[in-house]
């Protein structure tokens, strides 16, 4: 594939990166949750997270398992943010939406692809919940599995919700590739690195939006 001057400048911005860097909504009732659905038709509000604050943006992104892309776009975002105007206003969160996963401790092999490019992944997969997903300014959607988990909850997003295909070069594929599913031909470095370098160009785009989308 032929490289483009987008794709040219976006790899150069993060190998200076690497040198540099080593509402609440309150309810005005007092009747029970339970007889306010039941009396007037309304759906109650859906919980809030805890940690949400009216001052600070929250990007929350999700994929299927919650233990490689998500937690590897939230680290890439917090360096790309570390050298931008937009440091200290912005909270990037990872989570997956799978019971299955977890608790589950990040894909190793992500971990150390990650480090070599300068990024430092440790923790365990948590699912998102509904308060989480409420309070989130901006939802990526990383995979199609997150995409469709989420047009199935529109009735706990308030925030905006894009999947990181739209901050991806022309012609890519809307999501990042699923890195438990490549085929045996395929090196697994080299497919983790691909999966690194692919966050790394929609979380710069992703940055240059930013301020339009929340």
């Amino acid at each position: 594939m032929t490289k483009t001057n987008k794709s040219s400048n976006t790899s150069n911005f993060f190998v200076k990166l690497r040198k540099k860097l080593t509402h609440s909504h309150e309810k005005n009732s007092n009747t029970p949750e339970s007889l306010n659905s039941l009396d007037t038709g309304v759906l109650p509000e859906p919980p809030l997270n805890p940690y949400y604050s009216p001052d600070i943006t929250n990007v929350l992104f999700l994929s299927k398992r919650g233990m490689s892309r998500a937690p590897l776009a939230r680290e890439v975002m917090r360096k790309v943010l570390h050298l931008s105007e937009l440091f200290g206003s912005v909270r990037p969160s990872a989570r997956g939406i799978s019971d299955a996963y977890e608790f589950c401790p990040f894909d190793k092999r992500m971990v150390q692809s990650a480090k070599k490019f300068g990024y430092e992944l440790s923790g365990n997969s948590r699912r998102v919940n509904m308060g989480e997903l409420s309070s989130a300014n901006l939802i990526i959607t990383l995979d199609q599995e997150s995409d469709q988990y989420i047009k199935s909850r529109k009735f706990y997003i308030r925030g905006q919700v894009r999947p990181i295909g739209m901050f991806l070069p022309a012609g890519n594929s809307p999501y990042i590739a699923d890195p438990f599913e490549r085929d045996e031909l395929t090196d697994s470095n080299s497919n983790y690195e691909q999966i690194i370098r692919s966050v790394e160009f929609g979380c710069g785009k992703l940055l240059k939006y930013l301020p339009s989308l929340v």
